[in-house]
């Protein structure tokens, strides 16, 4: 086997607690269990000889393929060889025992009102893999090398009735075979204590299942009809999911369907549902460089990147995930009960607030780019973008549902935060890409900012509440009038990435999409030519800003692809739609093979780099498909 597969090999399955990674070649290299945040079970990504990983495939030579059945996120890798044709599906199953498009996901808890999972030691991960042997004959071998808890310590295997067991101190799993044809009765046997093997000799017609349950090593008593009634009750969720909307009107036909579809599928993979809070990304630690030491835990649940997502998703009727998410934020976090400036820019998906940093020593990284992270120290950070992300998240709500209420208890909230907006614009943050140098007075955090005023007024003209109307006016007023002097710079002729500096930033690019400025204003286009010459990488491709010792880190990352998507959104605003629309098609043939993302790619081989999927690329995809799809007047209403 190689040693390491390039990112973009990788698709995606998962169930809205967890995820797994597989690749061409039919094996899991990314599995954390028993949710997303939670330690691996299979980490090969950052570590080919001690992360573990769980491998399907033929024996002799093959080719391979992947799709996912239609609408879903089942994925089948479809391999060919010279005796046969051998098909694998894989899925993490969501059980609809309701009937009513929810999917059930086992147990959860109610704490303040709130959904929440079972802990780490109550919730059953489970991976099941259908082998079916399409054409002629095959041989398939099963390589399986679990590695508890990010492989520390030692995970031994004992060959069991009906499967293997694995544990590695108190966490533990089973790979289960069905019952009248056994790992057993299929050649199995420990290599290293460590190691399962497995041959199955399969000819055309003959279906196999596989099935990984983590925290247990008891084998369940169930047929084949068991694990295929779960597949076939997995793809009726994804698919009743994907043409759900809870809208009366929907914008239901919009160009780029299948890219916009898949890139909604892949967002829904990301939410843990209970209790609706959303990853920035599946994986930790993908280089945004190899070797440059930009490794980055993304399982956590940012305010930002969850306002993006949510964005995202409102233009195709998915109002019940933002309305779980708000809940989530302001009674689970518990962030204004103790005051406006407790709200922290990110937590866990569960809650956790604590997510301190910690490096993963034993484990070399992806393609040797140490080094592998969990946990991140971003969380102590003060950005003031937060708070736009939050007030205009509920603008957007109020505006896609006519019936949404904004009760008196949540107006409370918001005016909290509003007001506190108030007393800290005037300070620096360390702003949207998180720098880890100093503080700055960085133009987006001012331009977001502007944003939670002018939303927050927006909805104090909607719904009558009391506020401190006038104050808000003056100092938004005054955001802009700030902005437009000190986040200018004459000598470049372009908005500028902070007051005072000659840095260029691409977050820029979004001043017309909040209604901050015309996209056709003089000002902007001259922004837009300016970013197009200075932070462009390769043509359509661009980094995030000026490169600068004063970010922090050494070393450099890829293209920053949710970047390219800005500048497809820019020139639309700015009237220029055939230049974007052609932007947004060369951004389409960058997707790999299953319509997937990572965070970043390199210019030069388009190779993929940073974390995968990534949130922030696939919101970026389905916002610039839908402002593609509007005229010039319908755009700036959509905005308004």
């Amino acid at each position: 086997m190689p040693k390491y597969k390039p990112i973009q090999d990788y698709a995606i399955i998962g169930n809205r607690r967890s995820a797994a990674l597989v690749a061409k070649d039919g094996t899991i290299d990314w599995a954390p269990a028993p949710f997303l945040d939670s330690p691996s079970v299979f980490a090969a990504i950052l570590d080919y000889t001690k992360g573990g990983f769980w491998a399907v495939q033929p024996t002799e030579e093959f080719t391979s393929e992947q799709e996912y059945m239609p609408e879903t996120n089942i994925l089948v890798t479809r391999f060919t060889t010279k005796q046969g044709v051998l098909e694998l599906a894989d899925c993490l199953p969501i059980r609809n025992h309701f009937g009513n498009g929810n999917g059930s996901l086992g147990s959860f808890h109610i704490e303040n009102g709130i959904k929440q999972p079972p802990s780490e030691e109550e919730e059953v991960l489970e991976i099941q893999r259908r082998i079916t042997c399409i054409k002629g004959k095959c041989r398939v071998k099963v390589f399986f090398q679990p590695r508890f808890n990010y492989a520390k310590g030692k995970t031994t295997l004992s060959v069991v009735p009906g499967g293997v067991a694995a544990e590695n101190g108190n966490k533990k799993g089973i790979l289960v075979s069905k019952a009248n044809y056994t790992i057993e009765k299929v050649d199995a046997h420990i290599e290293e204590q460590d190691r399962a093997v497995a041959y199955l000799d399969m000819k055309e017609g003959e279906k196999h299942y596989l099935t990984f349950l983590y925290n247990t090593t008891e084998v369940p008593d169930k047929t084949d009809a068991y694990y295929e009634h779960d597949i076939q009750e997995t793809k009726q969720f994804w698919q009743e999911w994907v043409h759900r909307c809870d809208l009366e009107t929907c914008l239901i036909e919009y160009p780029y369907h299948e890219a916009v579809m898949r890139s909604s599928l892949v967002l829904k993979i990301l939410f843990l549902e209970p209790p609706g809070s959303i990853a920035a990304a599946a994986t930790t630690s993908l280089p945004e460089e190899i070797g440059s030491g930009r490794n980055w835990d993304y399982r956590f649940s940012w305010i930002r990147d969850s306002a993006f997502t949510l964005q995202a998703l409102f233009w195709l009727g998915y109002i019940k995930e933002a309305d779980e998410y708000v809940r989530w934020l302001i009674h689970e976090c518990g962030s204004v009960e103790d005051g406006p400036e407790t709200l922290q820019i990110m937590y866990g998906l569960r809650g956790q607030k604590n997510l301190v940093e910690e490096t993963l020593e034993h484990l070399d990284g992806y393609m040797g780019s140490k080094p592998v992270r969990i946990g991140n120290g971003a969380y102590i950070q003060r950005q003031w973008d937060i708070y736009g992300g939050i007030l205009n998240m509920m603008w957007r709500l109020h505006r896609m549902r006519n019936n949404y209420a904004l009760s008196p208890q949540l107006w409370v909230t918001m005016r909290a935060l509003t007001n506190h907006v108030v007393n800290i614009w005037r300070e620096p943050d360390k702003g949207l890409w998180e720098v880890r140098g100093g503080k700055r007075h960085f133009t987006h955090s001012k331009l977001m900012c502007w944003v939670a005023l002018d939303r927050a007024l927006k909805l104090v003209e909607a719904y009558g509440y009391d506020a401190e109307t006038e104050l808000w006016k003056k100092e938004r007023d005054e955001i802009r009038k700030q902005i437009m002097e000190q986040g200018w710079s004459e000598k470049r002729q372009s908005f500028v990435q902070s007051f005072g500096s000659e840095s260029f930033d691409a977050a820029a690019l979004l001043m017309p999409v909040f209604g901050f400025i015309k996209g056709d204003d003089p000002k902007m286009l001259s922004t837009i030519k300016a970013i197009e010459s200075e932070l462009s990488l390769a043509p359509g491709l661009y980094r995030r800003y000026t490169n600068s010792p004063d970010d922090g880190m050494p070393g450099s990352e890829g293209a920053f692809l949710l970047c390219s998507f800005w500048m497809v959104d820019a020139l639309t605003f700015a009237g220029e739609k055939e230049k974007a629309q052609e932007l947004f098609e060369k951004l389409l043939s960058y997707r790999n093979h299953l319509g997937l993302y990572s965070e970043e790619i390199d210019p030069k081989t388009k190779e993929f780099l940073g974390n995968f999927p990534q949130a922030y690329t696939h919101i970026g995809l389905i916002n610039s498909a839908f402002y593609l799809s509007f005229d010039q007047e319908t755009l700036q209403k959509v905005i308004s």
